[in-house]
């Protein structure tokens, strides 16, 4: 018979793990090592244990809106191969969110989706996030730039 061991960490070391990765915080790593919980159930619970690329297909960009976010978090119009990014992921999901509802005014990310969406865009497009959101001891850096489509020439002519 197949004993399953018992976990190290609560419930509530899980909640505080995942609150840190997806408020950018910490990495997967980091959050990992500090609360004791395989990287992999990190994946698991924040991710979904299965095919993680298909949340692109949900957030239905279009290829001319996946180049506005490409250009608004990356600026590949001037550097074509850049793909590191200091934007938050507040400000990308907010970007996106009035990307899309140009088209439909409804459209908003809940719960876990918009870092999901983000951790597959950024697989995708091989981003490096380079934003931290500063925490209690201080350490990360906090960016604040604006986030509007309209800013990067996207309009309702689309």
């Amino acid at each position: 018979m197949l004993k399953l061991k018992t976990p190290t960490w609560s419930q509530s070391q899980l909640k505080e793990a995942i609150e840190a990765v997806v408020t950018q915080r910490m990495r997967f790593t980091q959050a990992s090592a500090r609360y004791g919980i395989p990287k992999g159930t990190l994946y698991d619970n924040i991710l979904g244990k299965s095919k993680r690329m298909a949340v692109l297909e949900e957030a239905g960009l279009t290829g001319p809106e996946e180049a506005a976010v490409l250009e608004f978090c990356c600026s590949v119009s001037v550097s074509p191969y850049n793909r590191r990014t200091k934007k938050s992921l507040q400000q990308v999901l907010n970007f996106v969110e009035k990307l899309r509802r140009m088209r439909d005014p409804e459209f908003m990310f809940t719960g876990l989706s918009g870092y999901r969406w983000w951790w597959a865009f950024c697989k995708k497009h091989s981003i490096v996030s380079l934003y931290y959101e500063c925490d209690k001891d201080g350490s990360g850096t906090i960016i604040r730039e604006p986030d509007s489509p309209e800013s990067i020439g996207m309009n309702n002519s689309m």
